[in-house]
């Protein structure tokens, strides 16, 4: 009786560990992206480290460009959650910069997303029409955001000009891995700050002054 009683929870243990499986191979091949560069990373050295054979590894993902692509949808959904999330009191001095740093943490957690841009879209080139789609829908969260932040008195900015300074803030945002005064230095914490530093100095001229306790 114990032995038939048994066979469903193997069933059932068989049935969860593919996801258990697909989500390290995951996590490991986005810490292996990180450090080392999307174009510089074999799926022998990502089975290896996520403790599979290869040929496990293409059970799951037949091909680089489907780890590519299942590193692109994580980062994706992050990112439409990070971008849409209003804070509680837009007029909050903190909120606005919490805001933002929110966006860089997510940045230094798929950092090898905007340094490898060109090589992501060489190795899955169907990915180029989500990263526009992507750019375009967390923009318009975004400027949700901050128009709630003028509506409250935080910002201090016109219609056409807060449209201009979200471009902006996109493109410094995007970019300011390859102009950091370290050059090609590994890219450590104190670098993302210097990072953010840049973007908040876009913002600063509109800021309005703290609200006194």
């Amino acid at each position: 009786m114990s032995r038939g009683r048994a066979a469903p929870q193997d069933e059932d243990a068989v049935a969860r560990e593919p996801p258990r499986t697909r989500a390290r191979i995951l996590a490991v091949s986005l810490a292996l992206f990180n450090a080392r560069g999307l174009g510089q990373v074999t799926t022998a050295e990502i089975a290896a480290a996520s403790g599979i054979r290869e040929g496990n590894l293409q059970y799951h993902y037949p091909r680089k460009s489907n780890l590519v692509e299942a590193v692109f949808a994580a980062f994706e959904a992050e990112a439409v959650a990070v971008a849409g999330r209003l804070p509680p009191d837009p007029a909050a001095a903190e909120a606005l910069l919490a805001y933002q740093r929110s966006w860089f943490d997510l940045i230094w957690r798929y950092r090898c997303v905007y340094r490898d841009g060109i090589a992501m879209v060489e190795i899955a080139p169907t990915l180029r029409p989500r990263i526009h789609a992507l750019r375009a829908e967390t923009q318009a969260l975004a400027r949700g955001v901050f128009e709630a932040a003028v509506t409250a008195g935080r910002l201090r900015i016109g219609s056409d000009a807060l449209g201009r300074l979200i471009d902006n803030a996109w493109i410094v945002s995007s970019h300011w891995m390859n102009h950091r005064p370290q050059g090609g230095a590994a890219l450590t914490e104190a670098d993302l700050d210097w990072g953010f530093a840049q973007v908040r100095a876009l913002f600063a001229p509109y800021l309005a002054p703290d609200r006194p306790d």
